[in-house]
């Protein structure tokens, strides 16, 4: 279909309209789009919909609303699509020979991009260093970043081209490691973010591309780009006005974008900026009120103390912006709620992943959102024995947020975790049981219902900004998927096995499988 011709579809199957307030599903036997719209809900779609129309069967499938992700990054997921995947490396030396044979097939002097490690699971029980990767590929610059994405390891070259010498202060909000005086070549925080312009200077369109069509494969329709730069902006900005951008992104800006401002072009908004407070569990950085666990003398980095998150919630205020302050630890959320009850600004709550009662009930009481990312909860498998049982009890409580009345929403912070949400709606509901994770006993009480989780992809996150999305009810744009089965109905093990068969923008089909 050529973007912008109206065309009037007749879905013929299952439709899921969304839920009602018990949040009980509201299931249909068809829908018929006009000019992008839904505008019929019932049987005999086919009819209602005329001559002229296009059938959309979707046999044994069933239709969803569009997904929406509330916390991602496309420029980030677009490189991480092109670049070395190091998830599951088990040792130090499988990382050095995965690293030598991509240099090689790059050839001398190309960037070796990856992504995914994790030195929980290196079999030498140490944090690999710019000496490691110099030995597997010398010739060539080299930038690994951690899976969580607030930590990273880079060769010698990779530190040269970015001007990381021994002598070189740590940056605002990061830490470059130093062993005897020398650079280790770990980085931390703000200080990734040096080599990691370097490695992606220019291309940013064909990232944002790439993001979006990973995306799209699963089923999100609109996305809520986070942390995007200026760059990232102007590939957004020049992708909308051509009127390709095939997603709906909603970006909330970093904090160097000069001069923030809102606006609107085609399917891209400008709704907010980004704050960070904290760092990551994975990584150790998490500002925490007590100490870690297994690393009794760290309690995290605390990156913004509630004076500094004011200033940001009263620089996005005066922007016209909404400011979306990230917070893993509890030490961080303590201080971005002090800052929310200090300022008459309203802000929403990226993660919020520790939040014992006196926080939950801070939060509940301050009427907030948290996007959530419920993947994370298969992914930091180790999470008992950096936190200690007694907290982490209380680590992505998704249960205690809806009993609260918090207003929920999930995402994937990709490229940290895979955009596919029905990873995410396996791992809220199952807790990682199947995989027999000590925080799936620890947290049973946290689950979801299978309803529960897809509400949080698809009628709560749109609330977040106010918008009508997320359900395919009368009058609503026509922002669908066509999924193999009916998730609502599938044996929790089997929800990451859903399959997206079509999904469709406005009417438009902006990617297919086998749909007739």
């Amino acid at each position: 279909m050529v973007r912008g011709v109206v065309q009037t579809l007749a879905v013929v199957g299952r439709v899921l309209e969304g839920f009602d307030e018990e949040g009980r599903p509201l299931w249909h036997d068809g829908m018929v789009v006009e000019e992008g719209r839904v505008v019929y809900l019932g049987p005999h779609p086919e009819e209602r919909a005329g001559p002229g129309a296009k059938v959309v069967e979707v046999g044994e499938g069933v239709v969803l609303p569009g997904l929406t992700d509330s916390h991602a990054h496309l420029t980030s997921l677009g490189l991480a699509l092109r670049t070395l995947d190091l998830r599951g490396v088990r040792s130090i030396k499988e990382l050095k020979l995965r690293v030598a044979e991509r240099a090689k097939e790059l050839g001398v002097g190309e960037w070796v991009v990856g992504r995914g490690w994790d030195q929980e699971l290196f079999e030498e029980g140490r944090w690999p260093t710019r000496w490691d990767l110099d030995e597997a590929a010398p010739a060539n610059p080299v930038l690994l970043v951690r899976v969580c994405g607030h930590a990273a390891v880079a060769n010698t070259l990779a530190l040269s081209l970015a001007g990381i010498t021994d002598s070189i202060p740590n940056p605002p909000g990061g830490s470059i490691e130093r062993v005897g005086g020398k650079v280790t070549g770990v980085l931390k925080e703000a200080a990734v973010q040096l080599v990691y312009s370097a490695a992606r200077k220019g291309g940013s369109e064909e990232l944002v591309k790439e993001a979006e069509k990973a995306m799209l494969s699963h089923g999100v329709t609109c996305v809520h780009a986070m942390s995007v730069t200026s760059e990232e902006l102007g590939a957004l900005q020049n992708l909308a006005r051509a009127g390709k951008l095939k997603l709906r992104v909603r970006a909330y800006l970093d904090p160097t974008v000069p001069e923030p401002k809102p606006e609107s072009e085609g399917m891209l908004t400008v709704v907010g900026l980004k704050a960070l407070a904290d760092g990551s569990f994975g990584a150790r950085t998490a500002a925490l009120r007590e100490p870690y666990s297994d690393d009794p003398g760290n309690s995290g980095v605390l990156l913004m103390d509630r004076d500094a998150l004011v200033r940001e919630l009263e620089k996005a205020k005066k922007a016209g912006l909404q400011l979306a302050a990230h917070a893993i630890g509890d030490k961080a959320l303590e201080e971005v709620l002090a800052a929310a009850k200090a300022s008459s600004t309203r802000l929403r709550i990226e993660h919020a992943s520790l939040a014992p009662p006196d926080l939950l009930d801070e939060l509940a009481g301050l009427g907030l959102w948290v996007s959530a990312q419920p993947r994370f909860v298969t992914s930091d498998w180790w999470i008992v024995s950096r936190l200690g049982r007694e907290r982490a009890r209380w680590v992505y409580p998704f249960r205690s947020f809806l009993e609260r009345g918090v207003g929920l929403s999930f995402s994937s912070d990709a490229p940290v975790e895979p955009c596919n949400p029905f990873e995410g709606v396996y791992a809220a509901v199952t807790r990682g049981s199947p995989d027999g994770l000590e925080i799936a006993k620890l947290t049973a009480g946290e689950a979801l219902t299978t309803a529960e989780a897809l509400r949080c992809y698809t009628e709560t996150a749109p609330k977040l900004l106010g918008e009508r999305l997320g359900r395919l009810s009368v009058g609503y744009p026509a922002d669908f998927v066509i999924v193999d089965r009916d998730p609502l109905s599938a044996p929790p093990p089997e929800l990451r096995r859903v399959h997206v068969l079509a999904t469709y923008v406005g009417g438009e089909p902006m990617y297919t499988t086998a749909v007739k």
